[in-house]
């Protein structure tokens, strides 16, 4: 997924998608990954704003879920 692809509302989704993921006994995540999504959740929660390098990132993890 690439950076411009993510509107706020796909965002707001895949930051969604990813803390459920996190709540589970065994996310698919390595430390890292769960690490940089509560990081990027905080982030997006309270700016409303990710870098192009963070929101590439975000897709990854995104997509390997």
């Amino acid at each position: 997924m690439e950076p411009e692809e993510l509107t706020d509302k796909a965002i707001d989704y895949i930051v969604n998608g990813l803390c459920d993921e996190l709540a589970k006994d065994r996310p698919k995540l390595s430390e890292w990954e769960r690490n940089f999504v509560i990081s990027v959740e905080d982030q997006w929660r309270r700016k409303r704003w990710l870098s192009d390098a963070q929101k590439e990132k975000l897709g990854q993890i995104w997509d390997k879920v």
